[in-house]
């Protein structure tokens, strides 16, 4: 059974914006696609999904508590592209006190607004997800911190325990964005260090191999030198989604992964063990 997934997030993948410079990327958009036609199938109840470039705080995990969401790809050339999601406001409210005067806090945004707006790091895998057929569903939006590797893993674990003892939901997946390297090449977007292709060998090594403990412990030197976006978003998918799948335990398996612009993309799903 699907329980979350792996998405890039690079608008040039899509094609009102990327045109012919998105076939460079094949691998990663035809992994998008079948990862968003697994989690199209599942018919989900909850969407909860984490991010790099929404509203952080560097201490605290930050959670929008809106009616909605909308946003669009004007940014990036293709206003045509726009988007509405329904949110969860009460199960944030809800999450943000169960972790209230813990170690995790989480922090409410938007409390009582109508609309929230989503940013390309959702809108993206959004895009493959409703080319997809997925169905309205509500999602719930968080945004990444910078806890250290078991503390992220570790409030994902509890969120997915909070989420499977409340009678809210009963078939959430957890959608992680997030990019690797931004320095695997010379003229990359981060500039080039060897530290990048490092870290994302190392990475998708550890997630091919199921070993969520290499993933863990991977070098916080070789992180920061990498220039990355996805992992810390990660470390909380994959607490999440071995939870979730109980003493199946996970079973990760890797869709793709490419460099093809200097930036290195993962694709992988979250699934109960075989």
């Amino acid at each position: 059974m699907l329980r979350g997934g792996l998405f890039p997030h690079p608008p040039i993948i899509i094609p009102e914006i990327g045109g012919k410079r998105r076939f460079k990327a094949t691998a990663t958009i035809e992994a998008c696609e079948n990862l968003a036609s697994e989690m199209a199938a599942r018919e989900a109840d909850l969407i909860v999904a984490i991010g790099p470039h929404g509203p952080v705080d560097r201490q605290r995990i930050t959670i929008s508590a809106v009616e909605k969401y909308r946003g669009d790809l004007g940014y990036f050339g293709a206003p045509e592209l726009n988007f509405s999601l329904p949110g969860q406001p009460g199960l944030a409210q809800e999450i943000a006190a169960n972790f209230s005067g813990t170690d995790k806090e989480v922090k409410l945004l938007q409390q009582g607004k109508e609309w929230g707006e989503l940013d390309h790091g959702i809108l993206v895998p959004l895009y493959f997800l409703q080319q997809a057929g997925l169905q309205e569903v509500p999602w719930l939006i968080l945004n990444m911190t910078f806890w250290k590797s078991e503390k992220l893993y570790n409030f994902g674990q509890e969120l997915a325990r909070y989420l499977k003892e409340s009678s809210a939901v009963s078939k959430p997946l957890f959608l992680v964005s997030g990019d690797l390297s931004h320095r695997t090449e010379p003229g990359a977007p981060g500039g080039y260090s060897p530290a990048g292709e490092e870290f994302d060998r190392k990475l998708m090594d550890a997630l091919a191999a199921n070993d969520i403990s290499g993933v863990l412990n991977l070098d916080p030197a070789l992180i920061e030198e990498a220039g990355e976006c996805g992992y810390r978003p990660l470390l909380v998918g994959l607490g999440f989604s071995e939870l979730m799948a109980g003493e199946s335990n996970l079973d990760i398996e890797v869709l793709s992964y490419e460099a093809p612009f200097g930036v290195g993309y993962g694709v992988a799903s979250f699934n109960d063990g075989r």
